[in-house]
Formats: C-alpha cells, sequence, structure tokens
C-alpha cells in the first residue's frame, strides 16, 4: 500500500496541478435555507425536533466549488489496495502530507447516525419491494391529482413557495420539507428527476425517518461520485488537445467534504475565505464561507501551504463527539462485533511517518502514535519505549543517610525515601516480581505475598515480629492497609505509631516537617469505612522524585517548550488532540494565567500519551475527563465504546473486563478537579483530593455518587461485563472512600488539576500516592513537566 501511495502514476501529474476546472456541486446549499424562509415560528419548532432540523443553524455555503476541484487535483487513484477491509474512504496527498476523508469524517462533520439499511430503498423499481395493496398517504394528502411514481422535485418545490403551503398541516408541511431537502439539498437531484415512493413511506412516521441511518445511506450515495472524480480529472487530462475548459458534475451531499477542507486547511482560514463561527457540534454548525472564490483564490490558499502553514493529516474527534450518539453508532456500525477489525490502511496515515519528507525542521512527526496494548508499535514508539524501559527499570534509588530510620540490617531506601530491608525485598520478589523486570509491578497484587508473611509469622509466634517489614515498608511490594487474624476479623493495629527520634537531618535546613493538621484519634466503633480510609496518615512527608514516573523521553524532549513560549508563542497541532494548542493553553499551563488552573484539554492529552504508552502487563485503564461527569448528571452520551475498549479514538482504550483498576479524572463544578481510582475487585473507588473534603462532601449530599454507582451498573450489563469476566452477577454497592493521606496544594495557583494529573501517573508508573514534604514546589515543578510532556510529544508549530 505504501509503494502505492507514493507511486507518482497513481496521481495526475505535477504539471497539470493548475489546471482550473467548472465542478457543478449540485447540492448547492441555496435551496435549504430558501425552504427555511417560508417556515414560520411553529413549523421552525418541528422541524428543529427531526434528525434535519440543526441545519437551520448551519451558515450558507457557496462559492467554494473550484476549492473542491483544486483538492481533487491532489486525489490518490482510487483502487482496492488502499481499503482492504473494505471501508470505502478517498485519499489525498498535499505535498508532503497524506490525508483520509472517509465515513468517520463524514460523520464527524453531518453528525447523522450510521447502520444498516436496505440497499436498494430510494433507488427506481425499489417500489416493487413494498406491498402494492399499501396506499401513500402522505402523497395522497400533498398530491391527489399523482400516482405515487409520478411525483417530481419540481412538483415539492411549487409546492412548497405556493400559497397552498400555508394551508397545510403543520407535520405535513414539514415532512415535504424533509423530502424536498434530501433530495434536491443532500443528494443533488434534478428538478425534473422523481421522488421515489419510498420517501413518503418513511416521511409519513417522523420517528422512523428521524432513527433512519442517514449517515450511512448519504455516504454510500455521496461516494460513488466523489470516486467517480478522479476519472474525470484523468480523462480530461489525458487528451493530446484541451480545447475546452474540463467540465463536470458531482452528485451527492457535498457540503461535508467542504468542510473538511476547512478543517484540514488551515491556510483557507488565514487568507480568510472561510470563518469558524463557534465549536458546536455537529461541525456543520461551525463553519460559513465568507465569499465566493476566484482561480487566484484558490492558489494563493496553495501559496500559503508552501510558506509554512502546512495542512493537517487526520481529523481527530474531541471528547464530546467521542461519546455522541451518532459518532457511537458509526463505531459500532464499522468496528462493532462481527465486523472488520480497523484498517491497517487508516492506520498507516494516522501513525507517525519516519520519512524524511514528513518531518518537520525540529524532528517532530506529523502524525499519530499507537498504544502498545493491541497493536504492534512503529520504529518510532519502539524507540521512545526502549528509552523509556531504560530509564524506567535502570534507574537505582538514592541514598539519603537518615540515622533513626536506618536498622542493624541492610537496607535500601525506595523511592520516596523509605527503607526496606534487602533480605524481606528479595523474598518479597520471589512472588510479587521485581520492581524494575520488564514487567511494571502491580502494587495492588499482595496477595501471595500476604500469605507469605502471615505463614512465617505464624512460625515465629508473634503477629508483629521485628522481621515483619513495618507499615512504611510494605509500600515497595504492596499496599497493604491492615491484617486480619486467623480467628476473627477483626482489624489488628498496633498500639502506638512508630516513635522517631528527631536528627540533625530531620529538621529545618535540610527538610520540611510535616504541616497538615492534627488528625483526631477515633475509636474503632467510630470508624466509617465508607468515608475514611483505613490507612493511618504518615507523621512525616516524603521528598518528591518524578525520575521514576512514566513519559521520560517526552520530558527530554520539551526543552523547547520555554523559548517557545517567552519568544514566539507558536500555535501547535498535538497529534492527540484535535483544537490548536494555542498561547492561552500554554499560558495556563505555566500558571501565568487562569491561576495555573487546567482545563480538560491539558488533562485529556496527559490521560491519552499514559494510554498510548500503556505497557501490556499493566492493569488498569483511564476514563475521559467528562465521564464521571456525565455520569453524574445523567446526560444521555454513550459511553459502552469506551468500557469495551472498541473506540477507534482513542484506539488504545482496554475493556473493563482486562483490567483490575479504572482511573478517573473527576470534576466537581464549578472550577475543581479531583482523582478517583475505581477498583473493580471490590467495587470500591478512592477519592484523592488536594483540596481536602469539600468535593467528597458535595457529592454525597447531592446524591452523585448513587447516580454514578447506577448509571455504572447499567453500563455494565449493557457491555456483559459479568460474562465476559467469568464472574456471576452480583450488585456493585460501591464504596467512595475519601483518602486522607494526600498531598494538599498549598501555593495561589490553582493546583487541582496539576494534582489530579500527578495523582494518575504516579498509579500508572506503580508509585501509591502519599503526603510530601514540599506540595508546593513539586506541583510548580509538575506544571514545567506537564509542558515538555505536551510540547514534546505534539506535532510542529503551525
Amino acid at each position: 500500500m505504501e509503494d502505492y501511495v507514493n507511486n507518482p502514476a497513481n496521481m495526475h501529474h505535477f504539471s497539470l496541478m493548475n489546471t482550473k476546472a467548472f465542478a457543478n456541486l449540485k447540492d448547492s446549499g441555496g435551496n435549504i435555507w430558501e425552504v427555511f424562509e417560508v417556515l414560520d415560528d411553529v413549523r421552525r419548532a418541528i422541524f428543529r425536533d427531526t434528525v434535519f432540523g440543526y441545519f437551520i443553524d448551519v451558515p450558507r455555503l457557496q462559492g467554494d466549488a473550484l476549492l473542491f476541484h483544486k483538492m481533487f487535483l491532489h486525489q490518490i487513484r482510487p483502487d482496492p489496495v488502499l481499503s482492504p477491509d473494505g471501508i470505502k474512504r478517498l485519499y489525498f496527498r498535499v505535498g508532503n502530507t497524506k490525508m483520509v476523508y472517509g465515513p468517520e469524517e463524514f460523520c464527524l462533520i453531518t453528525g447523522f447516525n450510521f447502520g444498516e439499511y436496505p440497499k436498494n430503498i430510494g433507488r427506481k423499481g425499489s417500489e416493487k419491494l413494498i406491498s402494492s395493496k399499501k396506499r401513500c398517504l402522505l402523497r395522497e394528502r400533498l398530491f391527489p391529482d399523482h400516482t405515487n411514481s409520478s411525483v417530481k422535485i419540481g412538483d415539492l418545490k411549487s409546492l412548497i413557495l405556493n400559497q397552498t403551503f400555508l394551508a397545510l398541516d403543520d407535520f405535513d408541511a414539514v415532512r415535504v420539507c424533509l423530502i424536498y431537502i434530501l433530495c434536491e439539498g443532500f443528494l443533488g437531484k434534478e428538478v425534473n428527476d422523481r421522488v421515489p415512493q419510498d420517501w413518503f413511506y418513511l416521511a409519513e412516521n417522523l420517528d422512523l425517518w428521524n432513527s433512519f441511518a442517514w449517515g450511512s445511506y448519504l455516504w454510500d450515495f455521496t461516494y460513488v461520485d466523489l470516486e467517480d472524480t478522479w476519472n474525470k480529472i484523468h480523462n480530461y487530462l489525458s487528451l493530446p488537445e484541451r480545447g475546452q475548459t474540463l467540465k463536470y458534475s458531482v452528485s451527492g451531499f457535498t457540503a461535508p467534504i467542504r468542510i473538511w477542507i476547512y478543517e484540514m486547511i488551515p491556510a483557507v482560514r488565514a487568507c480568510g475565505f472561510a470563518s469558524r463561527k463557534n465549536k458546536e457540534l455537529p461541525r456543520m454548525k461551525r463553519w460559513s464561507g465568507t465569499k465566493r472564490m476566484k482561480w487566484v483564490d484558490v492558489n494563493k490558499i496553495w501559496s500559503k501551504m508552501q510558506e509554512g502553514l502546512p495542512p493537517r493529516q487526520n481529523m481527530l474527534p474531541g471528547d464530546g463527539e467521542m461519546t455522541s450518539f451518532y459518532y457511537m453508532s458509526f463505531q459500532e456500525y464499522v468496528y462493532g462485533e462481527g465486523k472488520s477489525v480497523p484498517s491497517p490502511v487508516r492506520d498507516h496515515f494516522r501513525r507517525q511517518d519516519e520519512s524524511p519528507s514528513s518531518m518537520s525542521s525540529n524532528g517532530r512527526s506529523h502524525g499519530r502514535g499507537r498504544g502498545s496494548g493491541k497493536h504492534k508499535l512503529d520504529e518510532v514508539l519502539k524507540r521512545l519505549h526502549a528509552l523509556e524501559q531504560h530509564v524506567f527499570m535502570n534507574r537505582q534509588p538514592k541514598e539519603v543517610v537518615q540515622d533513626e530510620v536506618m536498622n542493624k540490617n541492610n537496607t535500601t531506601q525506595n523511592v520516596f525515601g523509605d527503607t526496606q530491608d534487602d533480605k524481606v525485598l528479595e523474598e518479597s520478589n520471589q512472588y510479587a516480581g521485581n520492581k524494575f523486570d520488564d514487567d511494571v509491578f502491580n502494587v495492588n497484587d499482595y496477595s501471595e505475598v500476604k500469605e507469605e508473611w502471615e505463614e512465617r509469622n505464624d512460625n515465629a509466634g508473634n503477629k508483629f515480629d521485628d522481621d515483619v517489614p513495618d507499615e512504611d515498608e510494605l509500600i515497595i511490594t504492596g499496599n497493604v492497609d491492615f491484617f486480619h487474624d486467623d480467628d476473627d476479623d477483626k482489624e489488628v493495629t498496633p498500639d502506638k505509631p512508630r516513635s522517631r527520634k528527631p536528627s540533625q537531618y530531620l529538621c529545618p535546613p535540610y527538610t520540611e516537617l510535616h504541616t497538615t493538621p492534627k488528625q483526631k484519634r477515633r475509636t474503632k466503633k467510630k470508624v466509617d469505612m465508607k468515608s475514611t480510609s483505613p490507612v493511618p496518615p504518615t507523621v512525616f512527608g516524603v521528598a518528591h522524585d518524578f525520575s521514576m514516573l512514566r513519559l521520560q523521553p517526552y520530558v527530554a524532549g520539551g526543552e523547547d517548550v520555554i523559548q517557545n513560549y517567552v519568544l514566539h508563542s507558536y500555535d501547535v497541532q498535538h497529534r492527540l488532540f484535535n483544537f490548536v494548542l494555542d498561547r492561552d493553553f500554554w499560558s495556563s499551563l505555566f500558571g501565568h494565567t487562569h491561576d495555573g488552573w487546567l482545563e480538560s484539554a491539558h488533562i485529556t492529552i496527559l490521560y491519552r500519551l499514559l494510554m498510548e504508552r500503556r505497557f501490556e502487563s499493566d492493569r488498569h485503564t483511564i476514563m475521559p475527563p467528562n465521564f464521571f461527569v456525565s455520569h453524574a448528571l445523567e446526560e444521555g452520551q454513550d459511553w459502552r465504546a469506551f468500557m469495551a475498549g472498541i473506540a477507534t479514538y482513542p484506539n488504545f482504550m482496554v475493556a473493563w473486563w482486562d483490567v483490575d483498576t479504572v482511573l478517573l479524572p473527576i470534576h466537581s463544578s464549578p472550577n475543581h478537579w479531583l482523582f478517583g481510582e475505581l477498583r473493580l475487585a471490590s467495587m470500591e473507588v478512592h477519592i484523592y483530593d488536594s483540596l481536602g473534603r469539600g468535593a467528597y462532601e458535595k457529592f454525597q449530599f447531592e446524591g452523585i455518587f448513587s447516580k454514578f454507582e447506577r448509571r455504572v451498573a447499567n453500563y455494565l450489563d449493557k457491555i456483559k461485563y459479568w460474562a465476559r469476566r467469568n464472574i456471576p452477577r452480583i450488585p456493585l454497592n460501591m464504596q467512595f472512600i475519601y483518602e486522607e493521606n494526600v498531598p494538599q496544594q498549598s501555593s495561589h495557583l490553582g493546583d487541582c488539576g496539576v494534582f489530579l494529573c500527578m495523582f494518575m501517573v504516579q498509579l500508572v508508573s506503580g508509585q501509591p500516592i502519599r503526603v510530601l514534604i514540599d506540595p508546593k514546589n513539586a506541583a510548580l515543578e509538575f506544571h514545567l513537566r506537564m509542558a515538555k510532556i505536551i510540547w514534546g510529544s505534539s506535532l510542529a508549530p503551525m
């Protein structure tokens, strides 16, 4: 396939790329707004409730037929080798950038549902499929003097623009407008073409009309003419003498591909020939053409691209789109159970291209990386993965002298400043796996280690023998909260916490003492397991150490971000995020504006990077930032593809039945971020909040946790979670546990989003979350770290 794409014989000759033509795009769009002008307020309200209703808010599209033709001069010759998965797509090559326009882009732009439909519907002779005895009541009411097959599109237009239109029933008036917009506006039919009676039968029932798979139908209908455009242009360019100007027509719904050109070629907007009005969904509502373009204007756009404003390689869905009903219907229709797998061709066009021609001057490749969980990594990610493994596995813990903590045995200090008996560590690693093995150690898997400790202690006759590692020492091998006796299930804790003598190293100026307000000790009877963590807070905090976290290669590659922010302020298009990262994005990340408060864009990029770099041995998945909120607010978003691991973007999502924990970025209105960890085995949601218990208690009071539990239970049934995990279906009975031993923000910045990201990266890297000695400086350092990560993993400046 690569050879086919790069073969010059499969594209129009370079010397002919400036050939002008008169392209007639039959769905000019003017007829749509012509209809809207005759609708009164009542009929407008009815029309808005239909599947075509949002077109009332779509700006007029006109005057860009020459831009359409210029784009198709760069089309790659259609061939089955380009689509081995059978999915119909169009491929283009503009300069060194390869671009794809297919059903996914069509769905994102139009917002129409995808699904199965009768293949002969709307075609000549399809009325034979319908019983001849069935009366077409809508046609009889609108055109009593016509037969079912004799109504022409011109008759629909005459009826709409005639005074008799005002006398029609409001719903019938809307029905005839829907049929007319479909036939002339979307299908590009002529006024003398007959209206298939299928549309009358379908419009009779508006519910049936609204649920029809218009996305897949219109895409299949339009693709035929779009694909044939190559032959129309090629046949003309192959003539020995070309006396007349090239003329050709294109039927079908071509307005979406014009929106796609606006999105993919920023030079159109930069030259002032298109404007984006808003960020509404679907994308048809965002764009409008400002003026009719001439051929010299089109060439001006191409010159702008050559001057340093290159086209984008792919169109990526945002979080709101990924959970929309229309995009979910597309995923289920194309990649659902029993359907074809994601195309290796699409993978090639979205993955990082290592060829020198596709690399920018600073070495960043244009494309999209793939995760290591399901797909083979390309060479770029293999090198990054190898570098990360080297940093993550071979970095040895630092040795810090702490007189009172070191015991008489040989000890090793872990990354949190705690000490671990070498003998205990060696024995534990026989069961738990080496911390620095190729597989990342799962801190929640401690059952075999616990059994070994209990067996040894039973032989010694003392539950708290000196050979048993203490509570702090367990952190490196298992997140053990408390032990149980063999005789009963009562909680056993030491009478007094371990005492530590002050030393010359545990006092200023070497370190700072723990300043968290002292917690009042409660008796066992008053402990509420649902509202407090069973782990008591530690007396001393730990020094923050980010050297063992994931995404290390991106940090090393992001040194230019400060220079760019201070001197240049380039806009950046990130390969894992659809919107432009402008100066406002970076200034928030550096804490210069908005009090350093992070938006969902910052968190979305980071969680996608973590999922992209996920190891095959990892037992976690991460949900988007709006996952928890959409459940809490009971919004109508569909999350089945994310929970079942079949989402095409991000395509590195993992099914819930293949993991042990689900990490949840959580937003609390109006402007606070916190973090949740759902442990699927126990159905416990551990809440980590850098600003105290306020949001946790608010969620409890407003019943947010209960709503979340109900929605998750419903989705688990929909994706057949229990059957796929091979366990019996049980009531969830979720417990929401507030974690006390969590770093607290202390700077003037809105660091809640930064702490959320810090918690997320720590858990993914196999490190527990604990109180820090200096949370203020840790947050400031992580601000800069995130900037380097996002810059180092992005595309080149735009």
